[in-house]
């Protein structure tokens, strides 16, 4: 691979948020990567299916929801399979995102796979603990592709099999990041408790035929890190503080904090062009309203919010400017900056964040603008409602 050009002053001035980031938070940022963007549900599930299927040494993965469903019963199939030829099979859940699955954990773990609980839901735990959550959504294989995405495991997120399914973004990943998330990996192993391990590497053989797009800088933002959730709000916060021209926002669970509410505000004052994408029609009710409290003051700076309308916007991505995409598990919510494991990347390659606004064209499309004048005339007990619900915020 050549070395990445930054001819852009805008490219130049993001590298060295990057580098100022990955300094001062622990965050590992690695040049020379290749990435792959997964457009959709059923095209993750696709290359999750091909990693696991190309696998010949090692698979390591977490997930929040695995649900006992044709999906995930599928992917159990195929990661036996793995086990049975040979592959070291592990993986981390979180035991309460896989509340249902009971009978489908079991099997794999009878197959002989190492199968950890994150934080397991029990009446003798301590509430400040059962509300941390392992939020992740990652899969390495071999130690050579990894995929980072925003949905799970299951019927929700698969469109060919369920014309209802929700909308979400992900990457495969090739290159030197592979190995920190590796490491990654690894810490959240020990944290749920499981002992150090040997990480076999795999030999260097393309399994995902996808499109690739590189050379792409690639920064590791996580909170399984040396800052822990700190790193993922301060991150977020230092990237739009700086942003130059244009911020676009998709998020599935958008219910900003006081001084992110600000940091948006502020941007937009400034010139930047704002547009947040947030579902039209959510899963969780209470959650959508505690998230509109938040609409007046970004509609009076000049934001632009859209709510899409069908099937739900489950994405957590964002693109800053035109060089720079960031795609993960992270919602904008406290629960997100402040309790959940997350892992986001922050991605620089003009190509790719091209590819992201392309999306985030066709989510526009499909989608209601929130106007300030109606907004500020809907009726007095939807904001009632609404400001109540925000009071919850850090429960959510």
């Amino acid at each position: 691979m050549s070395r990445l050009p930054f001819p852009d002053p805008l490219q130049n001035l993001w590298r060295r948020l990057l580098m100022r980031s990955g300094h001062r938070l622990g965050l590992p940022m690695r040049d020379e990567n290749a990435v792959s963007l997964l457009d959709s549900g059923s095209v993750i599930l696709a290359a999750t299916k091909a990693l696991i299927r190309g696998a010949r040494h090692a698979i390591y993965f977490e997930m929040y929801i695995w649900a006992d469903d044709p999906v995930g019963q599928e992917i159990a199939t195929l990661l036996i399979a793995a086990k049975s030829r040979g592959v070291d099979v592990r993986g981390i859940v979180d035991d309460l995102g896989t509340w249902g699955s009971a009978a489908l954990l079991s099997t794999i773990e009878k197959a002989g796979i190492p199968l950890l609980r994150f934080h397991p839901v029990a009446p003798w735990r301590r509430f400040r603990i059962m509300n941390r959550r392992n939020h992740r959504k990652l899969l390495i294989s071999d130690g050579q592709e990894a995929i980072v995405e925003s949905g799970n495991w299951g019927l929700d997120y698969d469109e060919q099999a369920n014309p209802n399914a929700f909308l979400d973004e992900g990457v495969v990943l090739r290159g030197p990041i592979v190995a920190d998330l590796g490491e990654d990996f690894d810490r959240v192993w020990r944290r749920a408790g499981g002992k150090a391990f040997d990480r076999p590497l795999g030999a260097d053989v393309v399994i995902w035929q996808g499109p690739w797009i590189e050379p792409a800088t690639v920064q590791l933002v996580t909170s399984a890190g040396r800052r822990g959730t700190r790193a993922i709000r301060q991150h977020l916060r230092l990237l739009i503080s700086q942003v130059q021209e244009e911020l676009l926002i998709a998020n599935a669970y958008f219910v900003p904090g006081v001084r992110l509410s600000r940091l948006l505000c502020r941007a937009a004052k400034r010139g930047v062009a704002i547009q947040i994408l947030v579902p039209g029609h959510s899963d969780r009710g209470f959650v959508q309203a505690a998230g509109r409290a938040s609409y007046k003051k970004l509609l009076e700076s000049g934001v632009r919010i859209f709510e899409r309308q069908g099937r739900m916007l489950h994405s957590k991505a964002g693109v800053f400017d035109t060089g720079l995409a960031l795609i993960g598990s992270g919602n904008l919510d406290p629960r997100s900056f402040r309790l959940n494991l997350e892992l986001n990347l922050a991605i620089q390659n003009p190509a790719v964040a091209a590819e992201l606004r392309r999306i985030f064209k066709s989510y526009r499309a499909g989608s209601v603008e929130i106007q300030a004048q109606a907004w500020a005339q809907r009726p007095w007990w939807s904001r009632v409602y609404e400001r109540f619900a925000y009071q919850f915020r850090w429960l959510l």
